[in-house]
């Protein structure tokens, strides 16, 4: 479960820096670089929940509030 959260933080550092690099430079060079880490941290999210295993422990989001 460690290695699934530490690529999730990873994907969701690309996603962040991407948003403000988009939405805050007005230079095309920068928004270009903002779209292609946007890009990156989409398909880090989408590699994460492809490869997740369906095992009961390694669920992000548990259907059993019971269980730990």
């Amino acid at each position: 479960m460690g290695e699934l959260l530490a690529v999730l933080f990873i994907g969701t550092i690309f996603l962040v820096s991407g948003l403000i690099l988009a939405l805050g430079y007005t230079d095309p060079k920068g928004r270009k670089v903002g779209m292609f880490l946007i890009l990156a941290g989409l398909l880090v999210y989408f590699a994460c929940w492809l490869f997740t295993p369906r095992n009961d422990n390694f669920r992000i989001f548990n259907d059993n509030p019971y269980q730990l």
